[in-house]
C-alpha cells in the first residue's frame, strides 16, 4: 500500500509540473503602439436668456402683457419672443429645436382649443422643417449661436370650448435634441 500511495503522489506532482510548465512556454510575439491621436466628442447645448417678453398682437397690437394678468379670449394672440443660445458641434451633427408642448399645462379644453406656433429668426443657424413647421433644424457651427425664438398662442374667434380655463405658460420650455445620422 506504501508503494501505491507513493507513487499516487508522485504522478500527481508530475502532472501539476506538466501543466504549470504548460503556461510558461512562450512564441515569439511582439507589439506596435500607433501614431493615432485622441478622438473627441462634439457638443450640443442650449440655454435661454433672461429676456423673454410676452406681447398681445392681437388685430395689430404691440402691447407687453403679463399672461397671468390678462384673460384671454376667442380671437385673442399673443407672443412670447426669447434669445437662445445654441451650441452645436461635432462631425454630421443634426439637432432638432422646438418648443416642449408639456411644458405648456392647465385646463385641456383650453390647450386644445389654443393654437401653438413656433418662429426661429436665423436662419443661417435654424432651418424651419418641412415635416414639422415648428420644428426647425440646427447645423453645427464653430462659435455660439443666438437665435431669437418667437412663440405665438391663439384662440381662434371659432372657439367654442375653454370658458373659464388656464393654460400655464409660465414654465414654457425649449428643447434641442440631436436626430440620428442618416445610415
Amino acid at each position: 500500500m506504501h508503494k501505491i500511495v507513493t507513487g499516487s503522489i508522485a504522478g500527481a506532482a508530475g502532472i501539476a509540473l506538466l501543466l504549470g510548465g504548460a503556461g510558461s512556454f512562450a512564441l515569439w510575439n511582439a507589439s506596435a503602439s500607433s501614431a493615432a491621436s485622441a478622438v473627441s466628442s462634439g457638443n450640443l447645448t442650449l440655454s435661454a436668456n433672461n429676456d423673454g417678453v410676452w406681447t398681445d398682437i392681437t388685430n395689430g397690437r404691440s402691447a407687453t402683457i403679463n399672461p397671468a394678468n390678462v384673460l384671454m379670449v376667442p380671437g385673442n394672440t399673443y407672443q412670447f419672443t426669447q434669445t437662445l443660445n445654441i451650441v452645436a458641434t461635432g462631425q454630421d451633427l443634426k439637432a432638432n429645436l422646438t418648443y416642449a408642448a408639456q411644458s405648456i399645462t392647465g385646463d385641456s379644453a383650453l390647450i386644445a382649443a389654443t393654437t401653438k406656433t413656433l418662429t426661429v429668426s436665423s436662419p443661417d443657424v435654424a432651418v424651419q422643417s418641412t415635416a414639422d413647421p415648428n420644428t426647425f433644424t440646427v447645423s453645427p457651427s464653430a462659435a455660439t449661436s443666438t437665435v431669437k425664438v418667437v412663440f405665438t398662442i391663439a384662440l381662434p374667434s371659432s372657439a367654442t370650448t375653454g370658458q373659464n380655463g388656464t393654460v400655464n405658460v409660465g414654465a414654457l420650455a425649449f428643447t434641442l435634441a440631436q436626430t440620428t445620422i442618416p445610415s
